[in-house]
């Protein structure tokens, strides 16, 4: 079975000196190289990502990236977003729930984000974790835009 490392965790395991990256001609890639790769925008990933994922990797959580099984043989891989414009029934429900004018719609509105991308997803630290069986995520990391 093939194992998939993420570019955000080759910079986490590069940061902490598990692991050591090499370029198309053998050559090792230094710790500043790979963050010019991160910072270029064409890895799939970006600098918010990886410090999320290298904050919550130094607090002991065990963290897999949304759309991207631990482990895959030929998958393909697609990603989530979900998108925050309110719609009439939203906006019915909010009604609903709570007429206070500062619901999470709105603030999210007022400071003009209208799409959220499933980041993460977040488990507890368990030394029973299992790749093959991870179980219920504690919770999922969302970026917004």
């Amino acid at each position: 079975m093939t194992k998939m490392v993420g570019y955000g965790q080759q910079r986490f395991l590069v940061e902490i000196g598990a692991l050591h990256v090499l370029d198309r001609n053998g050559m090792y890639l230094s710790l500043e190289e790979l963050y010019e790769k991160l910072l270029d925008g064409k890895s799939g990933c970006n600098w918010e990502l990886f410090e999320a994922y290298r904050h919550l990797k130094s607090l002991g959580y065990v963290v897999g990236r949304h759309g991207i099984p631990w482990s895959v043989k030929g998958l393909k891989i697609k990603s989530g977003t979900c998108s925050l414009e309110s719609s009439q029934e939203s906006n019915e429900m909010l009604e609903m729930e709570q007429k206070n004018k500062n619901s999470i719609i709105e603030l999210f509105n007022n400071m003009q984000i209208t799409e959220v991308t499933l980041a993460f997803h977040v488990y507890l630290p368990n030394s029973k974790f299992r790749k093959s069986s991870p179980g219920d995520q504690s919770f999922i990391l969302c970026m917004s835009r």
